[in-house]
């Protein structure tokens, strides 16, 4: 799928979800510390998510990122994982997190062998 295609898809399912909610652009907006504009771009699909603004937008919308990138992009990534995750990106020490990356690593190679 073509880029600007993938950003007009999540726009809109960003906009539906936005609107299921009750919410203006403004309101989302402020939920994710933007301007109303910078919310209609992205909806519009003009401007492209960064995967930190993604997680963000999921966190707010109330859904897994499986609901913006489609299960055919991310086929497992469910809620659990998703906080997982966050979860993980609050971990400041730098040891720490090498550390479960490796285990992390060690728990994907242990899988496949099965």
């Amino acid at each position: 799928m073509v880029n600007c295609e993938l950003d007009a898809r999540i726009g809109a399912l960003i906009k539906h979800r936005r609107s299921e909610l009750g919410w203006s652009q403004e309101v989302l907006g402020e939920k994710l510390d933007l301007t109303f504009q910078q919310v209609q771009k992205y909806e519009n699909g003009a401007n492209q998510l960064s995967v930190a603004r993604l997680l963000q937008l999921c966190d707010v919308l109330d859904v897994p990122v499986s609901y913006l990138l489609g299960e055919t992009q991310v086929p497992s990534f469910e809620r659990l994982d998703y906080q997982t995750i966050r979860a993980l990106g609050t971990i400041t020490d730098e040891r720490v997190k090498a550390a479960l990356m490796r285990l992390a690593r060690e728990c994907a190679r242990s899988a496949e062998h099965r």
